[in-house]
């Protein structure tokens, strides 16, 4: 696949990389288009060529991890058995978070962070309608009508235990030595998150 693409898209591709780990590690206003540059391997008017600002960047850096979980969120909410619905979602959030597993950090420092800074309101823009989706379909799917306290408390707490697993490296190297994108581990991790979505359903 990486042969069949073009040597623009090898570079874009290189660029979001190495801004997706440094927003991860520094934050949207700490990050510098030079350390990205420097980063990617190439110079910083070399990266005018594919994102016009910092900010359009960032944009494309959420749109890339964020915008695929989305796209199926619905079919993980709409086309799964109600009573496999909370598993079935945090299954496919491990899954693109294992694609991207920095964006966790990046998402919880931008919500730490400064409320006013452009990158922190980017990223609430996005768990805005991520949330909202989820709760969403977690209500239309529920048998009887759920209390909207409660639904957000459920998406939040399957957010948490989805994402703080990606932030959680250093903890899994202390205690059993493993890598958390070991497929071993990644395994029981999504059997585990079974166990817990169904104790905390709402409905």
């Amino acid at each position: 696949m990486a042969s069949r693409r073009t040597k623009g898209e090898q570079t874009s591709r290189r660029v979001l990389d190495a801004a997706e780990a440094l927003f991860a590690e520094r934050g949207f206003e700490a990050t510098s288009l030079r350390a990205i540059a420097r980063a990617a391997g190439i110079q910083q008017p070399g990266l005018y060529n594919y994102f016009s600002s910092k900010e359009a960047l960032y944009a494309a850096v959420l749109d890339r991890a964020l915008r695929p979980l989305s796209q199926a969120m619905d079919p993980a909410l709409w086309q799964t058995p109600e009573g496999k619905i909370r598993s079935t979602l945090t299954s496919v959030m491990t899954d693109l978070l294992l694609e991207h597993p920095t964006m966790a950090a990046l998402f919880q420092r931008a919500l730490q962070g400064d409320p006013k800074s452009l990158g922190n309101l980017l990223v609430k823009d996005w768990l805005d309608r991520l949330f909202r989706q989820a709760m969403s379909g977690l209500q239309e799917q529920s048998e009887a009508p759920a209390d909207p306290i409660d639904l957000a408390l459920e998406a939040l707490a399957m957010f948490n235990l989805t994402t703080g697993y990606f932030l959680s490296q250093r903890i899994v190297e202390t205690l059993i030595d493993e890598d958390i994108t070991n497929p071993e581990i990644i395994a029981r991790q999504k059997a585990l998150l079974t166990r817990i979505a169904a104790a905390i359903r709402v409905s």
